[in-house]
Order: structure tokens, then sequence, then C-alpha cells
């Protein structure tokens, strides 16, 4: 740091390394940077909201300096100030002042750094640091754990790594986020406004359902919105979301996104053309009337196959990670993505979970809403009703609740 006294970094080491440090090449990391925050934090303690937002005590390379910086948020907040005397007597009394240096060492980071007017800037490098090194002790974590997979396959390896790295990634998304003002707010709310109104849509603002008395009540689906569809087994659920995706293909050009992990590919477009076609499904199986009589296919499903924009993924047991990793893909590929659609939510796993099936919905229902919005797609989820609703004496009048999704104390949004 250019016009600043030199710290001493022997003294700032860590008398004793992390496992993640441990090596033969020495992680990346900033003693100065360490070391400006802290002195700037105890020159100027207003500063603390704009370092707390991007620093956390385990971003400090060294131990001294995460015993510091968790000391300073111990004293924000029981509201006392931040400064060179109340610091050493609150780690004096935590029995840490000797490992962190001593008096000396919190003397010489107060006196070294001149002013906190760029401490903004030294948090930034200090948080860098912090993720590329735990990118680095991930990438460890996974090769140990392809030498030693304990029974696990190749895929679980996979959604072993893709966590890790999206955890990090989206760790970083929040701390690049926060509270907006209302003026900005305002500003994209109008161009928003504005956008809708040069564009034809009939009062649909969101993705068009093709349902005209849906549409009235929705405006369309709405881009990070999760939609849980729910109904009694054998209800026409699937048939109902293959008419919103056929219909959203039909009506815009953005890519629709299907993962069945119900029905094969073959069998979902073998529903879809029956029903385009006004025929029954026991006659759209292979041999049917459409086939004998030369039937021609549905001219909207002609429509949709030029376009190619649909695209189905028909793999069983997927897991939040690998619908995230392959809807990610295609928006990537295509710009976008116009809907996605998951049939059916309890077919989908979290093998972390998998002990216990309350966690594990919330945690894909979270998974899912965190999708919708990082994409800015609507997201039809279509899910069971337990069996509350089977055991009422009037079952075929009974209108389903939200008490009657399947686990549906953790689904609720």
């Amino acid at each position: 740091m250019a016009g600043n006294k030199p710290f001493n970094k022997q003294q700032a080491e860590p008398r004793e390394r992390d496992p993640q440090v441990a090596g033969l090449k020495v992680p990346p990391h900033s003693i100065e940077a360490e070391q400006s925050v802290l002195g700037g934090l105890m020159l100027d303690n207003e500063r603390w909201d704009d370092v707390a937002e991007r620093v956390v005590a385990d971003d400090f390379y060294t131990r001294p300096h995460r015993h510091i910086f968790t000391e300073m948020a111990r004293l924000q907040e029981s509201g006392s100030p931040i400064d060179l005397i109340t610091l050493a007597e609150s780690l004096e009394r935590q029995g840490q002042l000797d490992s962190v240096g001593g008096f000396a060492y919190l003397a010489e980071l107060s006196k070294n750094t001149p002013s906190a007017a760029n401490i903004s800037a030294y948090a930034d490098i200090v948080r860098e640091r912090a993720v590329v090194r735990e990118m680095i002790s991930v990438a460890n974590e996974i090769a140990e754990a392809g030498f030693d997979p304990q029974g696990r396959t190749s895929e679980d390896l996979l959604d072993l790594a893709e966590s890790r790295v999206f955890k990090i990634a989206e760790s970083r998304a929040n701390k690049d986020e926060g509270p907006k003002n209302i003026a900005d707010v305002l500003d994209a709310t109008v161009a928003r406004i504005e956008q809708l109104f040069q564009q034809p849509h009939d009062g649909v603002t969101g993705v068009n359902t093709g349902y005209d008395d849906l549409n009235k009540k929705t405006a369309g689906l709405q881009p990070s919105d999760l939609i849980i569809v729910a109904a009694r087994p054998s209800m026409g659920k699937t048939t109902f979301a293959m008419n919103l995706v056929e219909n959203a293909a039909m009506l815009q050009d953005k890519p629709v996104l299907i993962f069945s992990l119900e029905m094969p590919s073959e069998q979902i477009m073998m529903r879809s053309l029956a029903s385009l076609s006004a025929l029954t499904r026991l006659k759209s199986v292979p041999g049917s009337s459409m086939m004998k009589t030369g039937r021609a296919f549905p001219a909207p499903w002609v429509f949709c196959s030029k376009k190619r924009n649909i695209y189905i993924d028909d793999s069983s047991g997927l897991t939040p990670t690998e619908v995230r990793s392959r809807a990610r893909r295609i928006a990537r590929e295509h710009g976008g993505i116009g809907l996605i659609m998951i049939d059916y939510l309890q077919l989908m796993r979290v093998p972390a979970l998998s002990d216990n099936r309350t966690l594990e919905m919330a945690e894909i229902s979270r998974s899912l809403k965190a999708l919708a919005k990082r994409l800015n797609v609507p997201v039809v989820a279509l899910s069971q009703l337990n069996r509350s609703l089977e055991q009422r004496a009037d079952k075929a009048r009974s209108t389903p609740t939200c008490v009657n999704l399947a686990l549906s104390s953790r689904m609720r949004t």
C-alpha cells in the first residue's frame, strides 16, 4: 500500500495453519488489505456496515485477524466503540490478546492505516481472495471424494461438486445484492411498464397460458414465480401442464424446458399429440387409429417442431442441482428460457437429506424458487396431494387447499 509504513507480515501470520491452507503452495491472500480493513475500522467505526456487507470473519486469511474481526463484531453488537483501548480490553477478557500479537500489534494496525477512505475497496480484496481460497478448498474436497468415493457414484460426485461450487457463487451473489433506493426501483419499474405497453399483450404481461380465464386472473405466468399445480392422481395435471407448455412454445420464441421425472419423453409426446388431435389416450399408442388412418400430425405440434423451442429431459430422480445446471445451460445457449415445467415435485431428490423427507422437500422448493428468480423465468412444478383429501367423506366435491399439498408445511411460500 503506497505511502504507508510496511506491516510486519511475519507477526501477522497464524501460528497454526488451517487444514484448507496447508500444502506446498500458499493460498491467495492479502495481509495488507486485511490489516487496512481492521485498522480502518478502529479509525472510523461508522464504516462498519460497509465492511460487514462485504466480508465475514472467515474471509480473513490469518487466525489473529479472524479473532480481531470477531471481537470487533461483538463490540459493535453491544454498542461499544471500536478503538485500540476497547478492542485490547475485550480481547484480553476473552484470553486472546496475546494470540493476536498483543497490544503492540493492535497499535501497529491503527498507526499504519492513515485513513478509512478506501476501506470498502480493501474489504472487496479480502472477500475476493477468500472466494478463491474457498474454490481451492472445494476442489481439494472433490479430489479427495474422487479418490475415496465411499460408495458414491460418479453422478453423486458430480452433484457434490456442482452443489459446492454453486454455494460459493450463491453466497457471492448475495454479497453483491442489498437494499435498493426507491428511485432506482421506480426507474426500473417505469421502464418495465413502458415496455409492456409497447407490446401487444391483451392484458397478459407474463407467459401466455393460452387460457383466457386463467390469463385474466394471473396476467400470464410471471417471471421469477414458482407455480405449484397440485391435484389427485390421474386428474390431468400433466395434460394441463403440457397445454401450458404447448401454448407458451407457440406464442413466444424462447425455449420451453420440460423435466419429466415420471414419464419418458416419447410418452409425453404421445399425450400431447393425442390432446392436440382430440384423440383419447388409448388411441394414441403405436398402431392406433392415428397411424392406421394416416391422420396427419396436429398443426400446432408441426409448428412447434419447426420452431424447435421445446426441450424435454426425462431423466429420473433429478436433484435441484441437476435441474439448475441443465436449465442454466439451455439459458446460456439460447439467451434465456421462456418457461420451465417439472413433473413432478415429489420425484426429485436431495441425497444429503434423503433421511428426512420434509427437509428434502423444503430444500427442493427453495432451490426451485431460487432458480426461477435467478433465471427470471416462471417455473411450473406439478405436485401430488397428500392422503388427507382422499380420507374425506365427500372427496369428489372437496376443494383442495394448501394443507392438502404433500409435505405442504415446508412448501408454502
